[in-house]
């Protein structure tokens, strides 16, 4: 009897771990089917609190599934200083405060002008936000980013992932959820958790109602960013429309350390090797 038992618990354990999945992920997928966002609403907003800023697609480490393919698709496009002091006029001018301003990349230390940009945006903190919170997001790995990183001034915060090598559990990016059959009637409007929790992106084109959607643009060529601040009742929803579609992060989670991809991002990416989009800059 106790073996039977033995047997049979891990069995059912793995089972209902499997039926729980199921079950999440196919409430997961009505939420966002276009009958129901009709009556619901959209899940998700985009972020009027919250700034991304990639200042470079370049990076030392490469990981596997990158969500702006720093990886799959290397670039040299990178924000200028000018760029930065304009993006933080606009604040300015249409009297926004932000509540936190992150500095991203690929790798943002590797970025030339990476100190002279900090101190623009503790200016920009100390003169007129002065509850803005200022971080800095880095792989920290090699001596050149550390050795920016002791440079850093104290009030920005390091968000140091500390990794060691390409293979990271990162969400499937480059499943894109047009090639795959249970995504054929939903809403992209929808949007994910990354544009309302990490905020909207400004990348060397403009701004996008998040980061990872302007690592898209820069690979299919739409060139639909804004070239000036989204004021709050620009809703976005149209770069949703268009992005999300070939974004990984708006299925269901599905983590891995190993490189997955769709046929849309295979055909996508050698188009791109082939010759590259050139996009309006911000």
């Amino acid at each position: 009897m106790k073996a039977l038992i033995k047997k049979t618990v891990p069995f059912l354990y793995v089972f209902l771990r499997i039926l729980l999945r199921i079950l999440r992920e196919s409430f997961f997928i009505i939420r966002k089917q276009w009958v129901v966002t009709k009556f619901l609403g959209s899940e998700w907003k985009r972020s009027k609190n919250f700034m991304e800023i990639y200042l470079t697609y370049g990076c030392n480490l490469n990981c596997l599934n990158c969500d702006i393919s720093s990886r799959q698709a290397p670039a040299n496009e990178k924000m200028s200083l000018e760029q930065i002091q304009k993006f933080i006029d606009e604040s300015i001018t249409a009297g926004i405060k932000w509540g936190k301003i992150r500095i991203m990349g690929g790798e943002p230390t590797l970025h030339p002008d990476i100190l002279a940009i900090i101190k623009l945006l503790i200016r920009y903190k100390r003169e007129y936000s002065k509850d803005t919170i200022i971080q800095l997001i880095t792989n920290g790995y090699g001596v050149q980013v550390n050795k920016v990183l002791e440079e850093i001034p104290g009030e920005v915060e390091i968000e140091n992932s500390k990794k060691t090598d390409e293979r990271q559990l990162f969400d499937t990016f480059n499943i894109a959820p047009v090639d795959l059959l249970r995504y054929k009637t939903v809403d992209y409007s929808n949007g994910c958790y990354v544009t309302d929790v990490c905020g909207i992106g400004l990348t060397p084109f403009g701004y996008y109602c998040c980061g990872i959607a302007g690592g898209i643009d820069r690979i299919l060529g739409f060139d639909l960013a804004r070239k000036k601040i989204p004021d709050s009742g620009d809703k976005m929803t149209d770069q949703f429309n268009v992005f999300c579609r070939y974004c990984g992060h708006f299925k269901y989670p599905n983590f891995t350390n190993k490189e997955e991809m769709s046929g849309f991002w295979k055909k996508a990416y050698g188009k791109y090797k082939e010759e590259k989009p050139v996009l309006s800059r911000y």
